[in-house]
């Protein structure tokens, strides 16, 4: 063969080999061409690489957390590491990254798909405002603020929308049998009411020592779910599982596995 000849990949196989990448090293290939740095960009490409991410996970994130009395905030630190070398030296040592410092009093939202979202406030001598904003460790990248003013009341949670292909941030709050329910899709950039829950979120856990974010919402395969209390059921109080489809923003309700319908043990 001629060492001059240059090698012919077809696309399909490129595609298929940076695919296999990490993120890391996908950024560095982004400079080798203008076509390159096209084509990993493309958003058929990034459903792909995050298809192949998702069947081998390698990333944890660590966060940590320091309580100041003075100014009664909560700082948070997270920290990407890689599973294999934390099984490999449980005892490694973390070092922590800067950039993904939370310079305000912060909360943890919630993750999904490696992006991680933050719930902040000011408590500064300037006039208080609260925001949310989501990071991405893998590229050290992160969005603009999400500045809300409709209450300090309400919890947030996280999630993708694979239909739209779009990442959305649920707000809502439950006092008495009455709820409020407002989606932020980042999208289009604002924020929605939709229909509120057909049955309230269980959220015995207020009135406690355990936060307000016991009962948040767990996202899975495009879809917020919380366990609530059915009271409507012949009287009788009935856990049952709220799941809002992210896509249609709308509720579906599922009796819990059997064994797992008795009162929590801190009700």
């Amino acid at each position: 063969m001629d060492r001059n000849n240059s090698v012919f990949l077809p696309i399909e196989l490129i595609i298929e080999i940076l695919s296999l990448l990490s993120v890391k090293d996908i950024l560095r290939f982004k400079c080798v061409s203008k076509s390159w740095n096209t084509l990993t960009s493309d958003s058929n490409f990034i459903d792909k690489h995050l298809k192949a991410s998702s069947e081998n996970p390698h990333l944890t994130n660590l966060s940590i957390s320091w309580y100041q009395r003075q100014t009664q905030t909560v700082t948070w630190n997270v920290v990407p590491f890689p599973v294999h070398r934390l099984l490999k030296n449980p005892s490694a040592n973390i070092s922590s990254d800067d950039f993904h410092h939370m310079e305000n009093s912060s909360m943890f939202v919630g993750s999904c798909n490696g992006l991680l979202c933050f719930h902040s406030w000011n408590r500064g001598p300037e006039p208080p405002f609260k925001f949310l904003h989501i990071s991405n460790p893998a590229t050290r990248t992160r969005s603009q603020q999400i500045e809300y003013t409709f209450g300090k009341d309400f919890s947030f949670t996280f999630g993708y929308d694979a239909s739209s292909r779009t990442y959305k941030i649920v707000a809502f709050r439950a006092d008495q049998g009455n709820s409020e329910v407002k989606v932020f899709n980042l999208g289009d950039n604002c924020w929605r009411n939709i229909q509120n829950f057909p049955v309230v979120p269980y959220n015995r856990l207020d009135n406690c020592m355990f936060p307000r974010w016991f009962n948040n919402g767990v996202h899975f395969c495009g879809t917020i779910n919380w366990l609530a209390l059915d009271k409507s059921i012949t009287h009788i109080n009935k856990f049952v599982i709220v799941s809002m489809d992210l896509s249609t923003e709308t509720y579906k309700q599922f009796m819990l596995p059997l064994g797992l319908d008795e009162m929590p043990i801190f009700s």
